[in-house]
């Protein structure tokens, strides 16, 4: 008699290989999301992996705490004894301290200079902070320093006079430059211009913005570390403008002269008799 052919499943293994790379798949999306320290994370992982009440009465409490910490004045944001945040600005010496800070917490020392003269706040930017090469559109980085410095400077615009953003560029290497130096520093300059117009600042006639081109270098463009030391962006803040001062005068005096043509006899008794 033939003997019955048994019926053996040869795939029965993928089943076992399918839940293995489940498992797998499962472990690891574990351990991204445990790849950063984020309490909340945890909190939630172990929710869903254990039923036990005193676990998960003990997370409940201390959410609690953390939602009345919440509530509480942050000393890093402002609190009663914090340090100086953008709504506490009054003039420029807050100004400057502000800034001042806000570098040194970010460990910007290298990119960003904060200085303070009489009556005046200056701020350089390495110009690679806010724009990629031969570019004049604000990156996305940038923007977020030009948010922080934009709340600053809103604070104190009441006190001061101008606010000036100066574009600067290299001299590229011999057969290497592709781009309008001046028109490229003038461009960079306006878009930040621009940028604090848009949001910050309400009295446009306080900005203006100049492109100095490769002309007015502060390194040697003998090597590459200089080169990108001459392409910046400044910021001056100043609470005086003789310039303006004198130019208002000129006004004055061309509008008196120009009323005087206009009525010559007004002001001439030999005339009215």
């Amino acid at each position: 008699m033939a003997k019955k052919k048994s019926n053996i499943n040869k795939d029965a293994w993928l089943n076992t290989y399918a839940d293995m790379i489940t498992l797998i798949l499962v472990f690891f999306i574990l351990l991204y999301s445990m790849s950063t320290i984020d309490q909340e994370k945890f909190r939630l992982l172990v929710k869903a992996f254990t039923a036990d009440p005193e676990t998960i009465e003990q997370i409940r409490l201390m959410e609690s705490e953390n939602e009345e910490d919440a509530g509480q004045p942050d000393a890093e944001q402002g609190g009663i004894d914090g340090d100086l945040i953008a709504a506490d600005i009054e003039d420029l010496e807050d100004l400057y301290q502000h800034l001042k800070k806000y570098v040194q917490e970010n460990q910007l020392e290298e990119a960003v200079q904060v200085e303070k003269g009489e009556d005046m706040v200056f701020v350089r930017f390495m110009s690679n902070l806010f724009f990629e090469a031969d570019r004049a559109v604000l990156k996305s980085g940038g923007k977020e320093i030009l948010n922080y410095v934009g709340e600053a400077l809103g604070q104190v615009e009441p006190q001061i006079k101008f606010i000036r953003i100066d574009g600067h560029t290299a001299e590229a290497g011999r057969g290497t430059n592709t781009v309008d130096n001046r028109e490229l520093s003038t461009d960079r300059a306006n878009a930040v211009l621009k940028y604090l117009e848009e949001l910050y600042i309400k009295e446009p006639s306080k900005l203006m913005a100049v492109g100095y081109g490769l002309y007015r270098p502060v390194a040697p463009n003998d090597s590459e570390a200089n080169r990108a030391k001459n392409r910046r962006v400044e910021i001056l803040v100043a609470k005086t403008d003789s310039v303006q001062d004198e130019l208002d005068k000129i006004y004055e005096m061309v509008d008196q002269a120009d009323l005087a043509q206009e009525n010559p006899n007004q002001d001439n008794p030999a005339n009215n008799e």
